[in-house]
C-alpha cells in the first residue's frame, strides 16, 4: 500500500484496481512471492520490461541519444517482489557489516550529502595535517549496464555468503530478461538483455 499506484503496460490489470481489491487478491500474491521465494525462481512474466527513454535534463537537446535516461517500466508485482527481497537482503547485509562502511549511495540514511560531507571532512582533517590532498572522479556511461551477471554472482556468492536458494533466487531475477523500447505510439521488437540490471528496478541500485 506505500508503494507507488503506477501502472505498466505488462500489468495484467491496472495498479488502481490491484488497490481497489487488495483485501481479496492478498492472499494470492502472497503465495506468488513466497513460492517465488522458496523455489528460487522469479517469475519469467516479471523479467520483462518496457523502456521508455527519458530526458536526463529539460535543457537538455532531444536529438541527441546520448541526452536520455533508459528507464525501464516493470509491472507492479515484480517491484514488490523486489521490495520484498530488497528488505531481507539489507538486513543481511547490515547484521554482518558486510556493506563498505564508506558507500553513501543505494543506503538507508545516506546519500550524496553524506559522501560529500566524508570527502569535506577527510580533506579539511589532511589541511590541518599539512599533508597534500589528490581527489580523483570516475563516471561510467550507462553505468547500470556494465553490470556483468556471472561477476555479480559469483561475489554474491563468495563476497557475501549468498547461497542456496538465495542464490538461484538472484541468478533467475538476473538471466532470461528481455525488454522493448516504446517511443510515442511506437515499440520495439523484443530483444535480450545478457548483462546488466534494469534502471528503474527496486534491486537493481543495491545490486549494483
Amino acid at each position: 500500500m506505500k508503494s507507488k499506484p503506477t501502472s505498466c503496460s505488462l500489468d495484467p490489470l491496472p495498479t488502481s484496481l490491484l488497490l481497489e481489491f487488495i483485501d481479496d487478491l492478498l492472499p494470492t500474491l502472497t503465495n506468488i512471492i513466497n513460492f517465488s521465494l522458496s523455489s528460487g525462481t522469479f517469475p519469467s512474466t516479471f523479467r520483462s520490461a518496457v523502456v521508455k527513454p527519458l530526458l536526463k535534463k529539460a535543457s537538455l537537446d532531444p536529438n541527441n541519444l546520448k541526452n536520455f535516461r533508459p528507464v525501464s517500466n516493470l509491472s507492479f508485482m515484480s517491484k514488490i517482489t523486489e521490495k520484498v527481497v530488497l528488505q531481507q537482503l539489507l538486513a543481511y547485509l547490515t547484521e554482518h557489516k558486510l556493506i563498505c562502511p564508506s558507500q553513501s549511495a543505494y543506503r538507508p540514511h545516506h546519500s550524496t550529502e553524506t559522501a560529500l560531507l566524508k570527502i569535506t571532512n577527510d580533506i579539511l582533517l589532511a589541511l590541518d595535517s599539512g599533508n597534500v590532498s589528490l581527489l580523483t572522479l570516475l563516471d561510467l556511461s550507462a553505468a547500470f549496464d556494465t553490470i556483468d551477471h556471472c561477476i555479480l554472482l559469483d561475489r554474491l556468492q563468495h563476497m557475501y555468503g549468498i547461497s542456496g536458494t538465495a542464490l538461484s533466487w538472484f541468478s533467475s531475477y538476473l538471466t532470461n530478461r528481455t525488454q522493448s523500447v516504446i517511443v510515442d505510439d511506437h515499440i520495439s521488437q523484443v530483444s535480450s538483455l545478457s548483462y546488466g540490471v534494469p534502471q528503474g528496478s527496486v534491486l537493481g541500485p543495491i545490486l549494483f
